[in-house]
């Protein structure tokens, strides 16, 4: 009897722990199929990543070019200005230049008792003066 007690005693134990084994088991394959998942997503999202870093590498590719071609034309342009700076300022000078011959035709002018040819002449450099000047600055912005 002592020995039939033991053995349904140890079947009893082999049930429980054959039943503890097959939660654990059950639970083992759900944490399995969990971390797969889990590892797929990982993937996915590693690959997302990937995508991510060559789109900005291009994006900043393109934005550094740009940049560099906008840096170009900025260079061009203030060239440009200093020219158009230093022309002014050329031109200006033969504006002053032209006036202090005006004054002195008509200085002359009232010296030699009204020579009316010479301030004529006069006015009429600076006249085409004004002109070459507007036509030159009207071209310049024309093709700027």
């Amino acid at each position: 009897v002592e020995q039939v007690a033991k053995t349904a005693m140890a079947r009893e134990e082999i049930r429980r722990l054959t039943d503890e084994l097959q939660v654990k088991e059950k639970e083992q394959s759900k944490l399995d199929s969990v971390l797969q998942m889990a590892q797929l997503e990982k993937e996915k999202l590693k690959e997302n990543l990937i995508k991510l870093k060559e789109n900005d590498s291009v994006d900043l590719q393109k934005a550094k070019e740009l940049n560099q071609r906008l840096n170009e034309e900025i260079l061009a342009l203030r060239n440009r200005v200093r020219s158009l700076d230093s022309e002014k300022k050329m031109l200006g000078e033969e504006v002053e230049r032209l006036k202090g011959e005006i004054h002195e035709s008509q200085e002359n002018e009232q010296a030699e008792n009204h020579a009316p040819g010479k301030i004529v002449g006069a006015e009429q450099k600076v006249q085409q003066f004004v002109i070459i000047i507007s036509f030159s600055l009207l071209t310049e912005l024309s093709f700027s």
